[in-house]
């Protein structure tokens, strides 16, 4: 009888051993959490990993840090975050301090700051806002101030390398360039600079910047289509005098039947992360969407690459 209780105790001991090995194993390995890269046909980023397929799912908004090594991302209405270690990448956490359901959550290039839009009750006001990572973790939402909200920013901004927001205005009426950009100077945002942008028929929203600020894409509805049905991502090209080419459907590899919008472009230019959904991911009993990722070389001039 203690010989068999002895043999139990070993049994137990070995199995807690190789539970903790298994529990210690990171989340995931490798540039871009491990995944294969895809070519110029959009595949869903780190299926199982980062995107769950099921239905009524949402994931949306991934953006990495600078160096490639912090990845953010939204999910159901939350914000997560994952962070690759010498043993590799972290399980999603989420980040308590913002807040649910807010819009267009985005990383900093320096991954110390996640940048996001909030509406306001009762006014319904559009209030930009940051989170400060601190030695505590991530401190609690501070508005940004001016000149975003002079300016009317709301819905999706992202960053370029040099921390400059690109972002859509609400003040600007339909058929002129509803994109503006802050520079940053001295530690802080300057006076927002409208881009000089022939939005033909397009109703551009939620700009998706270039580090290097050379192109950036928008979403709109489909040109003619009411308002609410399916949106498509279009490529604008900063050209050699600072304006902006007029935006260009991305074609019928990117561009489905479905909601494509939202879109981030990775640290070294070589891909764009987008969502893609049958909605606008704001009812969990009916909607579904991921986040995806394609190559950008069959997309852009070879100088802008």
């Amino acid at each position: 009888m203690e010989q068999i209780m002895k043999n139990i105790v070993w049994l137990v001991a070995c199995w807690g051993v190789a539970t903790i090995g298994l529990c210690a194993e990171p989340f995931a390995k490798g540039p871009y959490l491990g995944q294969t890269p895809p070519g110029s046909t959009p595949q869903v980023f780190a299926p199982g990993l980062i995107c769950d397929i099921g239905a009524h799912q949402g994931e949306s908004h991934g953006t990495f840090s600078a160096d490639g090594n912090t990845f953010c991302f939204y999910r159901n209405f939350y914000v997560y975050i994952t962070e690759n270690t010498d043993q590799g990448w972290t399980r999603p956490k989420r980040v308590k301090s913002i807040p649910y359901k807010v819009c267009s959550p985005c990383l900093s290039p320096d991954a110390n700051s996640i940048y996001f839009n909030q509406r306001l009750y009762p006014s319904r006001r559009w209030s930009p806002r940051r989170c400060m990572r601190t030695s505590q973790g991530w401190s609690l939402p501070q508005e940004l101030g001016p000149p975003l909200t002079d300016s009317g920013a709301s819905g999706g901004f992202s960053l370029a390398a040099d921390n400059s927001i690109y972002f859509h205005s609400n003040k600007i009426p339909y058929g002129r360039s509803p994109f503006l950009v802050a520079p940053f100077v001295d530690n802080t945002w300057a006076q927002a600079i409208t881009i000089r942008l022939e939005v033909g028929n397009i109703r551009g929203h939620s700009p998706g910047i270039a580090p290097d600020a050379s192109f950036m894409v928008v979403y709109s509805i489909q040109p003619g289509a009411p308002g609410g049905t399916e949106t498509d991502l279009y490529l604008t090209l900063r050209q050699p005098n600072g304006s902006w080419s007029e935006p260009r459907d991305m074609g019928p590899k990117i561009n489905t039947g479905s909601f494509e919008y939202l879109s981030r472009i990775s640290p070294d230019k070589k891909y764009m992360f987008f969502s893609r959904g049958n909605g606008w991911a704001e009812n969990s009993s009916r909607d579904t969407c991921d986040i995806y990722w394609v190559a950008l070389k069959e997309y852009l001039p070879e100088s802008y690459r």
